[in-house]
């Protein structure tokens, strides 16, 4: 099964729905968002793009209003996670979390985890930078942000849970 991962969309439009746009053109049959999608607005442009391709997200530090983003999930038929968690699919286990402190600081977790969880991959944002490592066979994963307000750059990631192989675009 093909993912597609993204994070820190922080209610940029443009920049979302060239995302999501470039997820479907690769054939995903999920898209993971790791937080900060900020507004609800933004869920219902998510919604018209991407119809029926599952969407799960965590929530972010600065995403707002959590009652209207969890009804809109619901409502929509994704999930939309308050807090860290580990998502089952196609016979692998995920631990989706957004990040908190700076980025050495969440980096550092991310890795602690891989460390100590039974997952096949820790995937996280918060930082802005896209991350890709191994450890101890644990994919590490941060596909950056898809706003391109920090860094100027635009970037997402694909993991195809059937081999693991994990890769980070840019727009």
């Amino acid at each position: 099964m093909l993912i597609g991962i993204i994070s820190d969309t922080h209610d940029n439009v443009f920049t979302t729905e060239k995302l999501l746009k470039e997820l479907l053109n690769h054939g995903v049959n999920a898209i993971i968002h790791l937080g900060d999608i900020v507004s609800p607005f933004t869920v219902k442009i998510m919604k018209n793009l991407v119809k029926d391709v599952k969407l799960i997200a965590v929530k972010g530090n600065n995403d707002g209003d959590v009652y209207l983003l969890t009804t809109l999930f619901r409502n929509y038929g994704w999930s939309f996670h308050q807090e860290p968690f580990v998502y089952e699919i196609d016979s692998r286990r995920l631990f989706l979390f957004h990040g908190m402190g700076d980025a050495s600081f969440t980096q550092d977790v991310a890795r602690a985890l891989a460390k100590s969880m039974r997952v096949n991959a820790v995937l996280y944002g918060h930082t802005h930078q896209p991350h890709l490592e191994n450890v101890n066979g644990v994919i590490v994963f941060n596909p950056g942000e898809g706003c391109g307000y920090l860094t100027g750059k635009v970037s997402y990631g694909l993991l195809d849970t059937a081999s693991m192989e994990t890769k980070i675009y840019y727009l």
